[in-house]
């Protein structure tokens, strides 16, 4: 990457307000008029493309009505150091990393919160291969945004925008030539599928890759007005409308992705929202049953993996959480598959990036292959009880403070990866700092709902008196 000369400029760098403006794996991300605006977001971008080599940037954005704004801002931070920026529009974030690969363009930036509730959004940053840039990168980024160190052309070396229009129509192309796709099959099964893309980037990709595949589609909030009818974490607490679309016509399965479409969560055949651990255990069954080799999955991803993996005698390794995380080992190992129990599949035969899309065409193909329903599919594989939740980080997350009183509890082994995760003969508990929010998430897991409950009550005190 080339080294950023120093931007003439009268104002004095900004410095970000800890807590405030989130940087992490996952890029930065703010509240819109607090921590983020169309300044931060065309400093970072001229930043991020100040470090980058030659060649074109990639933009796309996910529906929320801040994006178009903030878009723009980034574009025209774009354009102002050289670069060229092929505009999406409104884009999947797989979409996004696929057409920069495919157009080999010197990085990528998409505008989008994700997961997070409509008044955030923000900024992920990708490197030449459509992956999230790795960590030598994202602070050489973060030290030019405080600075204000950018590479700006002179007038006439401005870049120039143009659209691009065929890349929804790219992804699903590639999805349905992947070896592992019987597009055919899927199609003889007639699928009837009840599709929830919160009227978020998947809206129109999605139904139009299902209608590919046979489905007969019943959509709910599948519009690009960026109207969120639901918390946009797809979690089945969150899915009570799907579900009840589902028993209502029949379907043999529903389908729900977030604003941006890189994660998907399922309702069964019965109306049953379930854990959105099962998207990412259906996807490396399928997977390993067609070709068994490595997977690469995070800290904090249902050992129902492990179990699966080994049925097909092979081995798991784990990563901090994060999709940069998991990535970068898949890459490492040569991995198959891999993923984070959010719902979110990696297949690097199509990309190394999570991908609704994908991970639908994945789920319909194994209940193709295996002749059976969702609730049955789920129904063969050893039951397991997760419980997730967030609490307020009142203090400093100490994890060698978490780590000795863990001790008291005499675990099996502890493991300080990521945060601290307390592992059991009867399950296990993970705490450890978001990446996308202020906020320490707790998660555990164990054969039954009691154990589990157990096991989050010792891990909220056991932060509570972390931070006392």
């Amino acid at each position: 990457m080339k080294k950023p000369a120093k931007r003439k400029s009268e104002r004095p760098s900004k410095e970000i307000e800890p807590g405030r403006l989130l940087f992490s794996v996952s890029g930065a991300r703010g509240i819109v008029g607090e921590s983020l605006d169309t300044d931060i977001v065309k400093r970072l971008v001229l930043a991020f493309a100040s470090i980058l080599p030659a060649g074109p940037i990639v933009m796309g954005r996910d529906t929320r009505p801040s994006g178009e704004a903030l878009m723009q801002a980034a574009i025209g931070a774009v354009t102002a150091t050289g670069h060229d920026c092929i505009d999406l529009g409104i884009a999947a974030t797989p979409t996004v990393e696929m057409v920069v690969e495919r157009h080999k363009a010197a990085g990528g930036v998409i505008v989008t919160a994700s997961h997070n509730p409509i008044e955030w959004n923000a900024l992920k940053f990708l490197d030449r291969r459509g992956i999230f840039i790795e960590k030598e990168a994202g602070d050489e980024l973060f030290n030019a945004f405080q600075a204000d160190r950018f590479v700006l052309a002179g007038e006439s070396s401005k870049g120039k925008v143009r659209s691009y229009s065929n890349a929804a129509r790219d992804h699903i192309e590639a999805i349905l030539s992947l070896d592992i796709i019987d597009a055919s099959r899927i199609r003889d099964r007639r699928f009837t599928v009840v599709l929830d893309c919160i009227n978020g980037a998947g809206s129109v990709i999605a139904p139009d890759l299902l209608d590919a595949l046979g489905a007969r589609v019943i959509k709910l909030d599948c519009e690009l007005d960026g109207n969120f009818h639901r918390d946009p974490e797809p979690r089945p607490e969150n899915l009570s409308v799907l579900a009840n679309r589902v028993k209502e016509e029949q379907a043999d399965i529903g389908f729900a992705a977030d604003p941006d479409a890189d994660r998907l969560a399922l309702v069964d055949n019965l109306g049953n929202a379930i854990s959105e651990e099962y998207t990412l255990a259906l996807g490396v069954d399928l997977v390993l049953a067609n070709n068994p080799g490595p997977v690469v999955v995070n800290v904090s991803t249902s050992s129902i993996i492990d179990r699966i993996a080994e049925s097909h005698g092979v081995q798991v390794s784990r990563t901090p959480v994060g999709e940069a995380h998991v990535v970068a080992k898949m890459l490492d190992c040569h991995a198959v598959i891999g993923g984070e129990g959010n719902g979110g599949i990696i297949y690097p035969e199509l990309h190394p990036g999570r991908d609704a899309m994908l991970s639908m065409a994945l789920i319909l193909q194994l209940l193709t292959e295996r002749k059976t329903s969702l609730r049955d599919q789920i129904d063969r594989y050893p039951p397991f009880v997760m419980h997730k939740e967030k609490a307020p980080k009142t203090g400093d997350f100490s994890a060698k403070k978490i780590s000795r009183l863990i001790q008291g509890l005499k675990p099996d082994k502890i493991d300080t990866r990521d945060g601290v995760k307390a592992l059991f003969s009867e399950g296990w508990f993970h705490l450890r700092l978001s990446n996308t929010e202020g906020i320490v998430r707790i998660i555990s897991e164990a054969a039954t709902e009691d154990k589990v409950q157990d096991l989050i009550k010792a891990a909220r005190r056991i932060l509570k008196e972390s931070f006392n």
